[in-house]
């Protein structure tokens, strides 16, 4: 059948519009059913209809009165981002939606999607200076963009939002399996941009790791790197900076991360928590993969275990969040949240950190961190937490990305080149009294 490409596409758009599929797993298992040649086609068509989902809800809106039902416009939407971003001739693009309407069985519908697409035109933005205007021009929810003007301001609002992060993923080296020097040679040498490689498609080293085309990572051994974000491995680095410790807790550590990051740079036993089976599954894997010894327990952060009080030189809480920092490589996030969550989500981190800080030894460390750029989920929440907590003070974190320590850290995209993210560490004072 001509253009399954794109019928896969619709089927993996409808997982996430209508069944709150998280995008990542629904294309991979998308891209299982697509000939090697399909594959870029349909990653593109797929993460560019949901990073352009508000904007063209605004274009529908302007072209009909009534919006239509949703598969009707899922369907306008592919020709939509077939017509604007894809090297694809008008005419097909139009020819290739309707016939996509009526394989999914909307061919009473086919008459409207081709008016829709043949009357297709960038309509006029909302007026510039307001929410509304970032909202549509960068298809972000007008919540979303209306809290950001709050904390940030409109003019950084707008940078971080109009920021276009690099298609790469971030690894590290699986230094159980090869060591940093020999990584670099096999992989890394001749593909910089220092060896005249151009920056889309070349390895770009971090502080921690490097960012890796998905063309050159399909070339490496899946042994020899672990898949972690810049961001995390950010944080991973300041929890224990500095300081030398024995027994760590992870109370939120599912998949693994950055408890594994800690037991490797430190030596120290870590304990490493989730509150779901399947994800102490996830932990176990990951530390098997890097050949670090970890123990892993099913465990809800919320509720104390007196075993583990007044136990632990650092406890960690990177605590469940809106996510709201990953936006750039996971657009299906704003599909999942709505302004109703932040609320919710900030009480539940006060309670695992209130619950978390009755662990830490006296003189030990409490380290606070989110994916998310919310203030209500970090300043507020931790802020909270020092003015209920006397024997606690925020002490400085160090930044492995400039060596420098700052009172809280605070990552953003278009200023760091990675998901937005915060940390705070805290001090469990009793040893000085």
């Amino acid at each position: 059948m001509p253009n399954d490409r794109d019928y896969i596409c619709y089927t993996l758009l409808m997982q996430v519009f209508r069944d709150n599929a998280y995008a990542s797993i629904a294309l991979n298992e998308g891209l299982s059913q697509c000939a090697p040649n399909d594959k870029p086609y349909v990653t593109k068509l797929f993460y560019g209809v949901l990073e352009r989902n508000v904007y063209y809800d605004y274009v529908l809106e302007r072209f009909a009165q009534n919006k239509p039902k949703k598969a009707v416009a899922t369907v306008i939407k592919i020709g939509y981002y077939l017509l604007e971003k894809m090297r694809v001739p008008d005419y097909a693009a139009v020819h290739n939606t309707v016939s996509l309407c009526k394989k999914i069985g909307k061919s009473g519908v086919a008459g409207f999607v081709n008016s829709a697409l043949r009357a297709f035109a960038p309509p006029p933005l909302p007026q510039a200076g307001t929410a509304l205007r970032l909202s549509v021009e960068y298809s972000y929810p007008l919540w979303l963009c209306e809290r950001l003007i709050r904390a940030y301001g409109y003019d950084f609002t707008q940078a971080m939002l109009a920021y276009e992060p690099e298609h790469k993923t971030h690894v590290r080296v699986n230094e159980a399996t090869i060591t940093p020097a020999r990584f670099f040679e096999k992989y890394v040498r001749g593909h910089c941009e220092s060896d005249g490689v151009p920056r889309e498609s070349a390895i770009v080293p971090t502080a921690t790791g490097y960012y890796v085309p998905r063309k050159n990572l399909e070339n490496m051994h899946k042994d020899e790197y672990v898949v972690q974000s810049l961001a995390s491995t950010v944080a991973a680095t300041a929890y224990t900076h500095g300081v030398s410790v024995t027994e760590v807790l992870d109370l939120c550590a599912a998949p693994g991360g950055k408890a594994v990051f800690v037991a490797t740079h430190t030596g120290a036993s870590v304990t490493a928590c989730d509150i779901h089976a399947h994800r102490v599954d996830m932990i176990r894997k990951y530390a098997f993969q890097c050949n670090v010894r970890i123990r892993a327990v099913q465990n809800d952060a919320v509720e104390f275990r007196p075993e583990w009080e007044n136990k632990y030189d650092a406890v960690l809480c990177d605590v469940p969040c809106s996510g709201l920092g990953l936006i750039g490589s996971k657009p299906d996030i704003l599909f999942n949240r709505s302004e109703s969550d932040i609320a919710a989500l900030a009480a539940l981190q006060a309670k695992i950190l209130r619950t978390a800080a009755r662990y830490v030894k006296p003189g030990g460390r409490l380290c606070y961190s989110t994916c998310t750029i919310i203030p209500q989920e970090n300043d507020d929440v931790v802020n909270g937490f020092l003015a209920e907590n006397e024997n606690f003070v925020r002490i400085p974190v160090f930044s492995v990305l400039d060596n420098t320590v700052c009172d809280e850290l605070k990552l953003f995209p278009h200023i760091h080149g990675t998901d937005g993210f915060f940390v705070a560490i805290l001090q469990n004072k009793d040893a000085e009294r």
